[in-house]
């Protein structure tokens, strides 16, 4: 199924997710007691973008290749942290487009030394090209295997602070259900722990049914971040996406209401959809 990780890499979406997550990691650095960065969909790591799978879409054009064409420096420190990450993630003699980092290796920019990193992927030549995106760092596991299940063989951790990523492909309604149910069942053993899940904002109704959900579901401080490049009543593709966080850093509320028009600025080229940052549940 992770034939969507190498399609979408470096779009829209994906500049959107990395940023959110690279700002929820930097707050969890704020503090010297050790994390745990848990990914229940890791994909390879590192994705090629000039190959034939990105290529037949071209998506990372409106995505990745916009801001790293931008000539000027960005206004929240939080879009200029995120560049910099793909750009020295390539390492040297290497264009960010041959090398795109995906969320493991953002999420693992800047790791320091008592922190630690899971990284489940269900397939297993995904899984081999993620070994080897990581290989040389210490403490990264990477497992093979059900996401949903491992998140909770994982939870709570030993070091009871993280951030779990749960970024699936999404290629039914259902998959909000999985969603739904690992979701409670990670709060209920692990309730401080910071989840965060990417999902996509379509003409269905999933979306809508998902957030009703959270409402209702007994979790608490639930912050929902949505991105639209298109109006999202467009009957076809996906205008959007959103991020449902739990328990997210105190002020990134704040922080991603301050950042994400700039964001959209840069890649709503026709000034399309809208953002927003809601509070679905509060304390």
């Amino acid at each position: 199924m992770n034939y969507a990780h190498a399609f979408h890499a470096g779009n829209i979406a994906d500049v959107f997710k990395h940023v959110v997550l690279g700002s929820v990691v930097d707050h969890l650095r704020k503090k010297d007691t050790p994390f745990l960065y848990l990914d229940t969909h890791a994909g390879a790591g590192v994705y090629d973008l000039s190959r034939s799978a990105a290529q037949r879409s071209g998506e990372y054009l409106d995505g990745i290749a916009r801001l790293l064409a931008h000539g000027a420096r960005f206004q929240a420190p939080e879009i200029e942290s995120y560049i910099e990450v793909v750009k020295r993630s390539a390492g040297p003699g290497r264009s960010p487009i041959t090398a795109y980092p995906g969320s493991p290796l953002i999420a693992l920019a800047g790791r320091r030394e008592q922190d630690r990193a899971v990284l489940v992927e269900a397939d297993p030549a995904a899984a081999d090209a993620l070994r080897r995106a990581v290989s040389g760092i210490p403490r990264v596991a990477v497992i093979v295997g059900d996401g949903y299940r491992e998140l909770l063989a994982h939870a709570p951790p030993t070091e009871r602070r993280g951030v779990v990523l749960i970024d699936p492909p999404f290629e039914t309604e259902q998959e909000f259900d999985r969603v739904l149910e690992a979701l409670a069942a990670a709060y209920t053993r692990w309730p401080t722990g910071i989840y965060a899940v990417w999902y996509p904002l379509t003409a269905r109704s999933g979306n809508e049914r998902f957030r009703r959900a959270l409402e209702t579901s007994g979790l608490r401080r639930v912050l929902d971040v949505r991105f639209a490049v298109m109006p999202l009543d467009t009957p076809l593709g996906m205008p959007g996406c959103g991020i449902a966080l739990v328990n997210p850093p105190w002020q990134l509320d704040e922080r991603l209401r301050a950042l994400l028009p700039e964001l959209h600025a840069l890649l709503a080229i026709d000034g399309g959809g809208d953002t927003a940052v809601d509070w679905l549940v509060g304390e």
